[in-house]
């Protein structure tokens, strides 16, 4: 139906790790995040950009908060989380130990967009962490609406268009509600819109 957010891939380590690049996990424990999530299958394509596979590194399959609170605790060295930035474990992990936020960036950034279309380039603008003084450049993949193909045209026509026209009334009960937005929900969907919402979309000028 629609892309709504981007969904940020965020390699986390302790201030203090000397991890400084995707590259330098090799050897290290990482959580790649639950067994068979997207976060692994993130994980294992941004690994796979910087020549490494998950036989480089010590996997620990770990939720958010349980990363998080590894590395707290000093179990771990990084974990990667895809999920909406800020993102509350990351938050709560940066009021109580130094972190950084690794940039996946560069040629390797460049050869992860080319090899799967899904990611994105996105900045978390410094001050999105507590200790976070300059921008992080990674990658995003978009959180997605996906609707039945036996929807009726109509429904799905409603749906999408009460989704985008009630921007400010989402917005109110969530703050991802901001970032909704018609040129986004489009650009760089790599399966078919349903045809409700591909009518919408068209109406409004964005297909």
């Amino acid at each position: 139906m629609a892309a709504f957010y981007a969904e940020v891939c965020q390699l986390v380590v302790a201030a203090d790790s000397g991890i400084n690049s995707v590259a330098d996990l090799a050897g290290k424990n990482v959580s790649i995040g639950d067994a068979g999530s997207g976060v692994e299958f993130n994980a294992r394509q941004i690994l796979e950009a910087y020549g490494l596979t998950t036989d480089d590194i010590k996997v620990q399959n770990l939720g958010f908060g349980d990363s998080a609170d590894a590395v707290k605790d000093g179990k771990i060295d990084a974990f990667f989380c895809t999920a909406g930035a800020p993102t509350t474990a990351i938050m709560e992990l940066a009021t109580t130990k130094g972190i950084k936020v690794i940039d996946i960036t560069g040629a390797e950034a460049e050869k992860l967009i080319a090899d799967y279309p899904f990611y994105t380039s996105y900045v978390i603008p410094a001050g999105t962490y507590s200790g976070q003084d300059a921008d992080v450049t990674t990658v995003a993949v978009k959180a997605t609406y996906i609707v039945s193909n036996d929807m009726s045209e109509d429904l799905v026509y409603s749906l999408t268009k009460a989704l985008f026209e009630s921007k400010d009334a989402i917005t109110a009960g969530h703050a991802k509600g901001a970032e909704l937005d018609t040129t986004y929900a489009v650009e760089g969907v790599s399966v078919p819109f349903h045809p409700g919402a591909q009518k919408y979309f068209e109406e409004i000028g964005v297909l």
